[in-house]
Formats: structure tokens, sequence, C-alpha cells
């Protein structure tokens, strides 16, 4: 990243968005080890969105029980810490887009999209952080959201631009037209947000994984579950004839073709399955 480039995105991310006060509350408590199901219920059940949504993930056929799930104290017994967490960071991604139209409601699937597909890919390769893989997966494009937000003609022009032209990457574009990209942006605002760093890294190479240092294996995990979806036709990006084998992460992840197509239906029929909980 040249210096003008640096520049550019220290003047067009200086008021870089701060997650929603509930959620961040929220996920304070989560990171302490001494948080309680009491604690969580406590902050999160001001927010009646992400209460409902956090209620009807904890009492869908995902997490069947023989009663109800009535409170988000039940729920954080039921279906435990990590996964709320993912819930309260989806709710969080998802009041970003306040209005949907097309290109927010493509963003929004393909971000739910390659966060489940990293679930299925962790849980295949059994990854030890599985809701982890789903955070970095969910976020690996926030840095979209953000420039959305801030250049929104421009961003909705490349949107269209890539939607119509299958040729054209988006990362190609955004560093001809801005001079940076989403990846970076992306990478500021996790930083900001104080996700792990395994997480920041995620974000910042999921276009780039070989250069990963800190942890190599999710950063091409996200890699790997962005293409997919591109594949999958989820989100606006559509390459229905890619072959997802001959990617380097897929190499780098040890998966042959039996894997990717197994993979691949099951992403398929999770992403149907699961998108209406999260949204």
């Amino acid at each position: 990243m040249n210096q003008e480039s640096a520049q550019k995105i220290a003047l067009t991310t200086q008021d870089l968005p701060t997650m929603p006060h509930i959620a961040s509350q929220a996920m304070q408590r989560l990171s302490d080890p001494e948080a309680s199901a009491r604690d969580l219920h406590e902050i999160i059940s001001r927010d009646q969105a992400i209460t409902a949504r956090i209620l009807r993930i904890a009492n869908s056929a995902c997490y069947a029980r023989r009663r109800a799930i009535l409170t988000v104290k039940d729920a954080v017994i039921t279906i435990g810490f990590n996964t709320i967490k993912s819930i309260v960071i989806s709710a969080a991604l998802c009041d970003f887009f306040k209005t949907f139209g097309l290109a927010e409601k493509l963003m929004w699937e393909h971000s739910l999209g390659c966060g489940l597909t990293c679930r299925v890919l962790a849980q295949k390769l059994k990854f030890p952080k599985t809701e982890e893989a789903f955070l970095a997966g969910l976020l690996h494009d926030v840095g979209k959201v953000v420039l959305y937000m801030k250049l929104p003609k421009k961003i909705l022009l490349i949107v269209q631009e890539v939607y119509h032209n299958p040729g054209t990457t988006f990362i190609g574009l955004e560093r001809k037209l801005l001079g940076f990209d989403h990846a970076q942006v992306g990478e500021l605002v996790a930083r900001k947000w104080n996700f792990a760093e395994e997480i920041v890294e995620a974000i910042g190479k999921h276009h780039s994984p070989e250069k990963a240092q800190i942890f190599p294996r999710l950063c091409h995990m996200v890699s790997l579950g962005n293409a997919i979806c591109h594949k999958l036709e989820i989100g606006f990006i559509k390459q229905p004839d890619l072959d997802v084998g001959q990617l380097r992460s897929a190499r780098a992840l040890g998966l042959g073709a039996d894997d990717l197509e197994e993979l691949l239906e099951g992403i398929q029929s999770t992403f149907r399955a699961e998108k209406e909980l999260f949204s």
C-alpha cells in the first residue's frame, strides 16, 4: 500500500462507524470470562431487535429443544456464549442496512453467506474456533459497508459494473477509482471494534491469504468462503463456472474435489435454511 493510498484511507475513514451501543456493551461482557447469563440478559434485553433475533434462533430447528426458550438468559445457557456473540455481531452489521435496496440486500446476503460458509468449513476441517470463523466470514466485507455509507454513488457504480460484467473484479475497480480497497478499510474497522487480531487479519487479507502471518488457516477459509459464495451466486458477484478446486485456498486447506462437492451442497442448504433467522 503506497503512501498516497494510506492518506486517502485516512481521509475517507476518519469517522469510522462505531458498533451500536448495546451490541458494544454485549461484546465487552462476552469477552469477560466471568460474565454470566444474567449479565448478558440485563444488557441484551434493552435492545428489542437483538433480543427477538436471539430468541428466534434459539427456538429454531438448529437448536430444537423440548421447551420454548423465552428469555435471553435461557438462550445463553441453551446455545452458548460464542453463538450469542455471532448473533449480536450479525445484528450490529445488519443495522447498517436500515433500508434494503437491491445493492444493500445483495451485500448483506453475501456477508451472511460467507459467514455461514466459513462455519461449515470450520466444522468440516475440525477448526477449533468455529464462531470466530463465522465472524471473520460475516465481517470480511465490512469495508464495503463503510465505503457504501461514505461514498454511496461511487460504490453503487462499482456494484452495478461488477453485477453486469462478471469478468470485472470489485477490488480492481476500487483500486482504480479510489486508490485503495475495502479489505484495507475493513481491517481498520475491525481493529476499531476491538476484534481479535486473527479476525482483523482475515478481513484485511481475504483477497491475499498467502500474506497472512497470524492465522493463515483462517484467512484461507475466509478467502475460500468468499469464492464459494460467488460460485453459488450468493450476493451480486456471480461466478457459477468458477472451479473452486483450483483456488490456492482450497489447496492450502487440503480440500479435494469430493470434499468441495459435498461442501457446496451443504452450504447451499445451510444458507437457505438460516438466512431468514439472521435477517
